[in-house]
């Protein structure tokens, strides 16, 4: 039977109507499977794909006549934006239905939230964090609001895995299982990603050979793309001015951004940056160019940090407009329905191959279109006093090394085993502000057994117990009961507190009492006065840290001064650096190059030849990723070497070899990994929003779990 004839009639009369005029395979499937034989079931395809109707056509038409009983499917989105969007293409599927579709989060209608708690019905699309709310405030309803659900739609689920919005969502998932006794079906939602089988094992651990994998066997769309470098503008070189005191245009900005103006100026456009700064420095200087020009602004910025009213209004001109550019981080990464997008460019290059393919596919959505790709890149200009990393053209050559990655189809690994020590801190609290109190047996079972699937060791319960009674978050009554202390109490009743992860944490750089930018604190072990580190192009050395309000007070650094760590913010995956390890080796030239920027990628060949693959060389080419260059950088730290950490290596003025005798005299079985994080300053080792609640020796473990890899470390070191 086909797919079309096993679907409420109510169904089949609104895709007549919407003249849709046959599926997609992978809706065709879904639909047979859902409906004949169902089961948790994860979708993947590449954005765009059909992947909502595949998930929601089959369970729409199996509620279709009980639906205005209780509340049958609950959809999960990681933004309020993505639930916005979604609920009109759920809504248009059920305009025929005698069920509602409820939104709930922030800013949702509150009278419709009230009226669902009254008369729980239909569908409801929902955060995470929104759940979590509903745990502490309204904990006498979740039974019989969620007590008939026969479906958990996941969206996006790649966003959830590996992070702290995963392990809370996967924590509330079970805990509300525990509370109703039923087992809805799952469905995830998911990009294109290299191990969907671990995906499996995230969404169904007792029974993964159970989930249902269906994959969009399309042929990708073609790729085209262009990477062009331009040298840096001298720092504080003033733009030349005409007589009556306006600055000229040709001087005012950089042919980068001239460029860049004439690209965007037409089409719909997104252009990404890992820097808020950076974005509103281009976003200003297209704005200005339109005006002097005497055109129409089609400039806007879209990140996280802007007003909800500015990002709607942005993201309804996307919708609707044709010539649009917007300058954005990750919030229009994710499948809010933005229309067709011309081009996807880059001011810098992103931190993952994943993020790069989710952000192109943006791009080359209508028929006989391509994807289309673009960098736009700036470099400094070299002299005698350029930086390692100037001569190496770091940020040129990971932009081509994901590229390359990008089209050999490779994604980074979704990392489904993570255990996050900070959510569960969070979780505990939870349940204690849900449940008014519960002893120690009670608390583990609830929590560390059923919520986290026995993730964590009791011995990891108690000593975290033992710290939050030792901070005053929790106390216990004579009758051993816990509960939480006024501490706790407040930390639970916050606002802040249905989110499991945290802002990140930024230090303001001043120098001469101007922002030059912001650090933060995720590669930051070596933070400490007289310290060297790279921003915004120069090399400084931090003269005085104001830890209470978080300010780094910074000069110009002498040359001979060793850097200690880099400014980055996201650790890079192995697979980048060890293909930009390649490139170096084999003077890898792509085609799509600008032929202006070959100069730049031949500097870093030869520097790379003469400097660093020189059998006298004083560096130490690592490229192993992150984790493994942190590791490296401490054990070197606890040896008192004076190492300088650059982001493809070390350089050590004694020599490569010299550095390698070092490294290999480590005798890792006899090292006291505990003794060598503790060289790290406590609260540099807070990573995620409630580390600091937990004790010495498990919040070692969740830094290194973050942050290093001692095994893969050791493997290095094994080779050299």
């Amino acid at each position: 039977m086909e797919a079309f004839d096993l679907l409420n009639k109510k169904l089949q009369r609104i895709i007549h109507e919407m003249k849709w005029e046959s599926f997609r395979p992978i809706q065709n499937e879904a639909i047979l499977h859902l409906i004949n034989s169902p089961s948790d079931v994860i979708l993947s395809a590449q954005t765009a794909g059909g992947k909502t109707e595949a998930a929601f056509l089959p369970i729409i038409s199996q509620i279709a006549d009980s639906g205005e009983n209780a509340v049958k499917i609950v959809y999960i989105s990681p933004l309020k934006a993505l639930i916005n969007d979604q609920f009109s293409r759920v809504e248009s599927l059920c305009k025929n239905m005698d069920f509602p579709i409820t939104k709930w989060h922030g800013d949702a209608n509150q009278s419709k939230k009230t009226k669902l708690i009254k008369d729980p019905a239909g569908i409801l699309l929902i955060t995470p964090e929104s759940i979590e709310s509903l745990f502490l405030n309204k904990t006498e309803y979740l039974k019989s609001l969620f007590g008939s659900m026969e479906y958990i739609v996941i969206d996006e689920i790649h966003s959830f895995i590996g992070n702290e919005r995963g392990t809370q969502l996967r924590s509330l998932m079970n805990r509300l299982e525990d509370i109703t006794g039923i087992h809805p079906y799952k469905i995830a939602l998911s990009a294109t990603i290299s191990n969907i089988e671990d995906i499996a094992k995230w969404l169904n651990p007792d029974s993964p050979n159970s989930v249902k994998i269906i994959q969009d066997t399309n042929k990708p769309k073609e790729t085209v793309g262009l990477i062009k470098c331009y040298a840096r503008k001298p720092a504080n070189k003033k733009s030349s001015s005409n007589n009556s005191g306006e600055s000229n245009n040709s001087e005012e900005f950089s042919p980068l951004k001239q460029d860049l103006f004439k690209v965007i100026r037409q089409g719909k456009n997104l252009i990404f940056a890992n820097s808020k700064m950076l974005l509103e420095e281009y976003c200003d200087a297209m704005q200005t160019m339109a005006l002097q020009n005497n055109l129409p602004n089609i400039f806007y910025i879209h990140h996280g940090s802007l007003a909800k009213n500015i990002r709607e209004e942005c993201e309804q001109l996307l919708k609707t407009q044709p010539n649009i550019s917007v300058f954005c981080t990750g919030t229009l990464e994710l499948g809010i329905d933005i229309g067709n997008v011309n081009r996807v460019l880059f001011l810098t290059p992103p931190f993952s191959v994943a993020s790069m393919t989710q952000r192109l596919g943006r791009s080359g959505r209508k028929k006989n279109t391509r994807k289309e790709f673009r960098f736009f890149l700036e470099e400094n200009a070299l002299n005698e006093n350029s930086d390692w990393e100037d001569k190496l053209r770091v940020q040129l050559i990971q932009s081509i090394a994901i590229v390359e990655l990008m089209i050999q189809g490779f994604s980074e690994p979704l990392n489904t085993a993570t255990f996050d020590y900070s959510t569960f801190v969070h979780q505990i609290l939870s349940y204690l502000g849900q449940s008014g109190g519960a002893n120690a047996s009670e608390l583990y079972h609830a929590i560390g057994e059923t919520a986290f699937n026995h993730a964590f060791s009791k011995k990891d319960f108690i000593e975290i117990l033992q710290n939050l009674y030792a901070e005053k978050i929790i106390y216990q009554l004579a009758d051993k009961t816990i509960t939480l202390d006024k501490a706790g109490e407040k930390i639970v009743e916050s606002y802040e507190f249905y989110a499991a992860f945290a802002a990140a944490k930024e230090w303001k750089v001043l120098y001469n009492n101007r922002e030059i930018g912001q650090l933060s604190e995720t590669n930051s072990m070596f933070l400490e006065e007289g310290a060297n580190f790279l921003l915004a192009g120069k090399r400084w050395e931090i003269a005085e840290l104001k830890k209470a309000n978080r300010v780094i007070i910074v000069k110009k650094a002498e040359k001979k001064k060793s850097i200690k760590f880099n400014s980055g913010t996201q650790n890079t995956h192995q697979a980048i650096q060890q293909k930009m390890l390649e490139i170096y080796q084999t003077n890898f030239i792509p085609g799509y190059l600008s032929k202006n920027s070959l100069p730049f990628l031949q500097e870093a060949f030869e520097t790379y030849k003469t400097a660093i693959a020189a059998p006298n060389s004083n560096i130490l080419v690592t490229l192993e990723g992150t984790r493994i260059q942190n590791t490296l950088a401490l054990l070197l730290k606890q040896a008192e070497i004076d190492a300088e950490n650059i982001e493809t290596g070390f350089f050590y003025a004694k020599g490569r070899q010299e550095l390698v005798k070092i490294l290999k005299s480590i005798d890792f079985s006899a090292l006291d990994k505990n003794a060598l994080i503790n060289l790290i300053d406590r609260p540099f080792k807070y990573k995620k929003k409630f580390d600091y609640l937990l004790p010495d020796t498990v919040l070692n473990k969740s830094y290194t779990q973050e942050c290093l890899d001692f095994e893969g470390a050791e493997k290095f070191i094994e080779k050299l």
